[in-house]
């Protein structure tokens, strides 16, 4: 036999959303005005093809740059991305 179901309560609101009548504030994104200005990287002092030094991998030759950081091959074809701050010429 199919029992039939007990009718509801409707539940009453907590008493912490009766105590406020304002609506809930939420934070807000927060949009700038304007873009905020472009900075530029200084350029590179080195080039492709320049031959580097640097304290732990050795002798290398730059391969290619993007912004400050230097791809350079070194010995057995290894090749590290490394900022330019830590090599100098040869």
């Amino acid at each position: 036999m199919a029992q039939a179901k007990k009718p509801t309560k409707a539940r009453a609101p907590r008493a912490s959303a009766l105590k406020t009548t304002e609506p809930r504030r939420t934070a807000k994104r927060q949009t700038p005005n304007a873009a905020p200005p472009a900075t530029i990287a200084p350029p590179s002092q080195y080039t492709v093809g320049d031959q580097i030094s640097h304290p732990m991998f050795g002798d290398g030759t730059v391969m290619a740059i993007h912004a400050n950081k230097l791809t350079i091959e070194f010995p057995n074809s290894v090749i590290k991305q490394i900022v330019d701050g830590y090599v100098e010429h040869r």
